[in-house]
């Protein structure tokens, strides 16, 4: 017990931790936030927590009386309207709970009816049956009282919570595990008088103890800000009377669902600390820990979001980390797996699962810690075979560094790896066309591509005449045919106005360049490359790539030196320390350049191959985003400022390498900087990526 509470101590004393459990509070409060606009609509929160206060005390119909009798017009678009709508629409459908269970057992009743959902030895009948029978032992039984649903949809179904837990979870286990391991700590702690297995086990039971810690701040910070921004009412009130949780089976109250929520969440975090241990236990290399645990989530992610739930591998969708994270998915409405087609409470599947993950796990997790050694250094050998790495006889400062950083510190391996990764997994940019109207806009703005002159506005009016002498000639036909034909005839002619309404686009942008001085263009391809918020997803996704990349690759240039205090060597030098960062920055900038053309490079040219490139040389305002912009007034080309977007975004990976730096020097230690370093660059990254 001792050493249990010695080892939670050390931990949460930690610098680090203390700084990414604040990160994390301050992260579940943003993402919330920006979720919260996006709950109500065109209504203030506070109002709408206003007016749920309002009704503290009233039964449902008394309260739905408020709102029954107040006029609604389509066409009011005031934000008393909206309120009035929205309050209204969430207090009938807590007043039709009933209906909404007798409407389960009639659908359920429809599907076993229909010849082919009639057998009664397929799954589907099985479930429609059995969920059928779970929600009719609800009826009359549940008490639906009014109160604000939207702050408690919002704390049991923001998705992010989860992804918050795990990367708080992986700094932890690099606390626990990684820097013992560094410092070399272990051999000193494998002579303790309770053995190996006894001080795995209790760096187990810390790790699942502190999974709980963590889940416990990160939830109740979810609940006290959904709390703030929309309200969460009365907690005691039945967990059906919430809209969004209508579909949970269990007879409590809110209150009782948070606490289920809360264990189940704090449980699949417990099994998600034991799989990282054991990986961070087998690796020695810390990069090597976290590119297989990225590799996992990265797997399970895919499977979880690809697989449908009615596809023949549906197990896996199941079985899967994260759908155990998503606890919402089965608390908040009954389902079941399908297992040898046979239907299984998806909540019973999830904690049978857990249960044997932590079977299989925890003893492997015990056994791979109390056998890890210490990382040795490894004796100059020379190498064998096609992989030559002879060690430079140089007493060059940067080709020793470069040998040190590329071979020693595994850079060069990193980089082949993602290369090949990039060559194997390329995919040319598509172009995307929202409707036929916007491929008939591309049409004539490559037809007119260039300065709006004269010829072109007789060109552009010609075509406008043309449009019209179809329309006139149309409606002549059709009043003349008989009426029998006039379907054939009118089909005829509105096959040669498809092209109109992507004219009439095109014709009313050039209007918009007549007084701009702009040209005419094809712009999609250029606002992809220049922050344009079509291009979001696919920054925000290339953005995480390079910034896993550069905490990989680099974190070793810096921390290598730094968790060993190689400054006091240096700094009695004949350059000192100044001259060597210097080097570490130049070698640091040439690995951040590899990255950016392996990153960037593919996606910037297939765009300008698949949307034409022919208007780089055209002025800046020639492009939507860009109309206004500093770009506009200094007189950029539009290949200018996608240049300068290019370097920016160069000079952004730069930056984000110096301050790697900064933490390397606070951190010292290799792990903790991949891990500190992983949280400050692709967490934000990630979030964003999920919001999206």
């Amino acid at each position: 017990m001792r050493i249990y509470i010695d080892e939670m101590h050390r931990l949460w004393r930690t610098p680090g931790i203390i700084f990414a459990v604040i990160i994390a509070c301050f992260a579940t409060f943003g993402v919330l936030k920006l979720r919260s606009k996006g709950m109500l609509y065109y209504v203030q929160p506070e109002e709408y927590k206003e007016a749920f206060q309002k009704m503290d005390g009233m039964q449902l119909g008394e309260a739905y009386a408020l709102y029954a009798d107040k006029e609604y017009d389509m066409m009011d678009f005031s934000r008393e309207a909206f309120l009035n709508k929205a309050v209204r629409d969430e207090l009938e459908e807590q007043l039709t709970y009933e209906d909404y269970l007798a409407g389960i057992t009639d659908e359920a009743e429809r599907l076993t009816s229909v010849s082919i959902f009639a057998d009664k030895d397929s799954f589907l009948y099985r479930n429609a049956i059995k969920t059928s029978g779970v929600y009719e032992k609800l009826k009359g039984k549940i008490g639906i009282e009014p109160g604000p649903s939207k702050g408690l949809e919002l704390w049991s179904g923001n998705g992010v919570t989860g992804l918050i837990i795990i990367l708080v979870l992986l700094v932890m286990i690099n606390e626990i595990v990684l820097k013992d391991r560094e410092s070399g700590q272990l051999n000193l702690l494998f002579t303790m008088d309770k053995g190996r297995g006894t001080h795995g086990f209790i760096k187990l039971l810390v790790c699942c103890t502190s999974a709980f810690a963590v889940t416990f701040i990160v939830l109740l910070t979810a609940f006290f800000t959904s709390g703030y921004i929309i309200g969460n009412g009365d907690v005691t009130r039945s967990v059906q009377s919430v809209t969004g949780l209508k579909g949970c089976t269990m007879e409590t109250s809110v209150l009782g669902y948070m606490l289920v929520y809360f264990l189940v969440l704090s449980v699949t975090a417990a099994v998600l600390s034991i799989i990282i241990f054991l990986t961070a236990s087998v690796l020695k290399s810390s990069v090597a820990v976290y590119l297989t645990v990225a590799a996992i989530f990265g797997t399970e992610a895919v499977l979880y979001y690809l697989i449908g739930e009615n596809s023949y591998l549906a197990f896996l969708k199941e079985f899967n980390l994260m759908s155990f994270m998503d606890t919402g998915r089965y608390l908040s409405v009954y389902g079941n797996v399908s297992i040898f087609g046979y239907p299984v409470n998806r909540f019973v599947f999830v904690m049978v699962s857990l249960i044997l993950l932590i079977s299989v796990f925890l003893p492997l997790a015990i056994k791979a810690y109390s056998v890890q050694t210490t990382v040795t250094v490894r004796k100059s050998r020379k190498s064998k075979g096609w992989l030559k790495c002879p060690v430079p006889k140089s007493v060059s400062p940067f080709l020793h560094e470069a040998y040190k950083l590329l071979i020693c510190g595994g850079t060069l391996w990193v980089l082949l790896l993602f290369a090949g990764y990039q060559a194997a997994g390329y995919t040319p940019v598509r172009e995307y066309f929202e409707n036929e109207d916007s491929l008939y806009y591309k049409k004539y703005a490559l037809m007119f591509e260039g300065p709006v002159t004269e010829e072109t506005v007789k060109a552009i009016n010609a075509e406008k005449n043309r449009f019209k002498e179809i329309e006139e000639e149309m409606r002549k036909v059709l009043a003349e045919c008989p009426p029998e034909l006039a379907s054939s005839i009118s089909m005829q002619y509105q096959e040669q106005l498809k092209p109109k309404m992507g004219f009439e686009m095109f014709v009313s942008r050039v209007e918009q360049l007549k007084h701009s001085g702009a040209y005419i263009v094809y712009d999609t391809g250029y606002r992809l490359l220049t922050f344009d918020k079509l291009a979001k997803s696919k920054e925000i996704t290339l953005g995480i790539t390079a910034g896993i990349m550069l905490v990989l690759t680099l974190s070793y240039l810096f921390a290598g030196d730094d968790r060993l205090y190689i400054e006091r060597v240096t700094s009695v030098t004949l350059n000192g320390r100044r001259a060597l960062f210097l080097k570490k920055v130049i070698l640091g900038s040439l690995v951040v350049l590899v990255i950016y053309c392996l990153n960037y490079l593919p996606y910037i040219l297939s765009t300008l191959t698949v949307y034409g490139s022919g208007g780089l040389g055209f002025p800046t305002q020639s492009v939507r985003n860009l109309e206004g912009t500093v770009f506009e007034k200094l007189g950029f080309s539009i290949g200018g400022s996608i240049a300068f977007y290019a370097v920016l975004k160069y000079m952004f990976m730069i930056a984000e390498m110096l301050v790697l730096s900064l933490i390397s020097k606070k951190l010292r230690s290799l792990s903790r900087t991949i891990v500190t370093g992983l949280v400050v660059f692709v967490g934000p990254l990630l979030i964003m990526y999920v919001m999206n």
